[in-house]
């Protein structure tokens, strides 16, 4: 309880700061912050703010998201009090706030109602909201609270809303204090195998090892319907949850078996692979029960397991088949199931699992960017490189969450007197995790249509094409990268927190995250297009934007809003969020004519300050490579050095050859004996890897 209430105060003090910085309010603020949470860990999807109030009618919404994978409408309502000690939130509290949102929704198709709404804003929610309805096979009404929470229930069943179940969901400052504090991507959760269906029977397919244990299993469809229907889009590995399409081929062909041949399913099948953290077992008449799982987490067969779910829910059929009449009780998969209880090798073993797996989809290894060299090098650069002092007087860094939770597990682990030295160093608001690193870098590449696509759907598209430029010149993303990312993360903060306090914004919320990023990327079309770019240099020296790119950035906020808010401007697309999904709707915003006015020379580089800037970056990267070369030979044994030697003499190279003298050369590298130069270095690093190539392999 005390670790709750010291997160509620630091909380509040920060939103009370920044609210009065902005000249904002706390309850938006409040919003955001636990909007980005549970985008972060997967739980929401494209959190949309949009705020309704009317308390004559006794209506309440402040935002909404839409997940498609689960087909699942979330109505979120803030209940905040900011007050210093926190009121407990009722069952009766809760179900009055929820009845707020709930009674918004029932009134969509009241045209007297529709009438009534502002047309700029309030009506256009109520049209999105519309627009998702007819496929929305379940509601629920998602509570945001910084007060805590008098039941121990985090979901509510409550009546159905417009003739579909609901679920009140609770996010209480507990709540939201464990998700922000705990150490994995997604908050914890349990899997009761017992109450769902009596146990799963299983069979240990491996010894009992330190780091996993294995196990076979037959999953009923009945089963994986309920885990899927009370569980969600939380049972998918991130990596599968974004390369779901339930339009693809491979789920077509799962349907129909399951329409035509249900009893075979089992032989058609590949059946999924799963992790968890832990398990509870017992053994019954000489069988393996498991009765709980921890965090389990469907690494291959998403398509299998939402199919299942969906397919008896679909409206019509095949022929005389009727997918109504699925019979699920004849539907079983097989299933290997990997528990990992060692937590310092979770994430590699996840990601090896996932790799391996994961062929019924064609996922890549480009795209399972989580343990890729890139984000591993992001990590090392931002513990080792000091920001300039800037306007602040002070030299920090940043601090890169490779894997979420990582700040707070640091944290944890210092006395209170290095916290805050920690905190100096690496201040809260200069930390950022994989998501963000990608709505940064995906916005200033002009593609905001992916960066609107949600946090874990633009990190796959932007880390396939980072893992595929890494392949071919892992030199571009080296410390030169790091300085032009962190410029990047300065302007799209800057850019957000000067919309977010404008008067424009003020005098009419909403629609915030599609303004940001448009807006930036416009801005470098505009300039590119007149042979000029931000001035990134200028950026990191100062660790701000200056003034008047800050006044460009709100001038021309107002004009991308105004546009991707008018019906007539989106051609036809009903639906702003959507619009900004589309890349039809970026090409209509780069057609747009608009004159910068505020920028001043020193914000913007033009072409012969771009060539010089660039030829200052290349003979930094060539420094930085060459320093690369030499860390990376250090770290190569000499008896690996010497066994690749007697590989290539094996494979009859003669003994005069310079790759039999180079790989003597660098097992003598270690206690600077030996020094190669630049060219053998490089050349020394081709060769170590045309040996594994041609199938040297070496165990220390």
């Amino acid at each position: 309880m005390e670790i709750n209430n010291d997160f509620r105060r630091d909380l509040l003090n920060r939103l009370k700061l920044t609210a009065l910085e902005h000249l904002s309010f706390e309850e938006e603020l409040f919003f955001e912050e636990v909007s980005e949470l549970l985008q972060s860990a997967g739980i929401l999807d494209d959190i949309e703010y949009a705020p309704y109030r009317s308390t004559s009618k006794g209506m309440r919404l402040d935002g909404y998201s839409w997940n498609e994978l689960e087909r699942t409408l979330s109505l979120i309502v803030n209940h905040y009090s900011g007050d210093e000690r926190a009121p407990n939130l009722t069952n009766s509290d809760i179900n009055k706030i929820a009845g707020r949102a709930t009674k918004f929704l029932e009134q969509l198709d009241n045209v007297k109602f529709l009438d009534s709404l502002e047309v700029s804003s309030d009506r256009v929610v109520a049209d999105q909201l519309r627009l998702y309805l007819p496929d929305a096979q379940k509601l629920r009404i998602v509570i945001y609270s910084d007060c805590d929470l008098s039941t121990r229930l985090k979901k509510i069943p409550v009546k159905d809303t417009l003739n579909r179940p609901t679920n009140i969901e609770i996010w209480a400052i507990d709540r939201i204090a464990s998700l922000s504090m705990a150490d994995g991507e997604s908050e914890s959760f349990t899997v009761d195998l017992v109450d769902i269906c009596g146990g799963l029977d299983a069979l240990p397919a491996n010894t009992a090892e330190h780091n996993s244990r294995t196990y076979l299993c037959v999953v009923p469809g009945t089963v994986l319907s309920k885990l899927y229907d009370e569980f969600g889009q939380r049972l998918l590995e991130a990596n599968v949850r974004t390369f779901l399409d339930f339009r693809s081929g491979v789920n077509k062909g799962i349907r129909k078996a399951l329409l035509t041949e249900p009893e075979n399913f089992f032989a058609y099948n590949n059946g999924l692979t799963c992790t968890a953290t832990d398990v509870t077992l017992t053994e019954e008449s000489g069988k393996v029960i498991i009765k709980k799982l921890e965090n389990l987490q469907i690494v291959n067969g998403g398509q299998t397991t939402a199919s299942i779910y969906f397919a008896p829910r679909e409206k019509g059929g095949m022929g005389d088949y009727q997918y109504k009449d699925i019979d699920l009780e004849k539907v079983f998969v097989q299933m290997k199931l990997t528990v990992i209880s060692n937590p310092d090798v979770l994430d590699e073993m996840k990601s090896n699992i996932s790799e391996y797996a994961n062929t019924q989809n064609s996922i890549q290894k480009s795209d399972l960017v989580s343990n890729h060299p890139f984000h591993r090098n992001i990590e090392k650069m931002a513990l080792s490189t000091s920001m300039p002092a800037g306007h602040h007087g002070v030299s920090t860094k940043w601090f890169y969450e490779r894997a979420r939770g990582q700040y707070n597990t640091r944290l944890r682990a210092l006395t209170p007197a290095k916290q805050r030295q920690f905190k100096a160093e690496f201040p809260p608001s200069q930390k950022f995790s994989k998501t963000d690193m990608a709505k940064f870098e995906n916005t200033w590449r002009m593609r905001p249509f992916e960066v609107k696509k949600g946090a874990q759907a633009n990190l796959k598209l932007l880390g396939a094409r980072i893992a595929e430029e890494y392949e071919k010149d892992e030199d571009s993303f080296k410390q030169v990268f790091y300085r032009d990312l962190i410029s990047k993360a300065i302007l799209f903060k800057e850019a957000d927190s000067s919309i977010f306090s404008s008067a424009w914004y003020r005098d009419e919320s909403g629609f915030k995250a599609e303004t940001v990023t448009y807006t930036l990327a416009f801005l470098r079309h505009l300039l590119i297009k007149r042979g000029q770019d931000i001035n990134l240099e200028r950026i990191f020296k100062s660790q701000s934007i200056s003034e008047n790119l800050r006044a460009e950035i709100v001038n021309l906020g107002l004009f991308v809003r105004g546009k991707i808010l008018d019906p007539n401007f989106r051609n036809g697309v009903a639906n702003p969020s959507e619009f900004c999904k589309s890349q039809k709707g970026w090409e209509l915003i780069k057609g747009l004519e608009y004159q910068t006015r505020y920028l001043s020379s020193a914000d913007v580089l033009t072409l012969s300050q771009q060539k010089e800037m660039m030829k200052d970056k290349d003979e930094l990267k060539a420094a930085g490579r060459q320093i690369n070369n030499y860390e990376i030979l250090t770290q190569i044994s000499s008896q690996e050095w010497l066994e690749i030697r007697s590989f290539f003499i094996s494979e009859g190279y003669p003994p005069f050859h310079k790759y039999i003298n180079l790989t003597l050369k660098c097992s003598n590298i270690h206690g600077g004996k030996v020094v190669p130069t630049e060219q053998e270095m490089k050349e020394a690093i081709e060769l170590r890897k045309k040996a594994y190539e041609l199938g040297f392999d070496f165990v220390a």
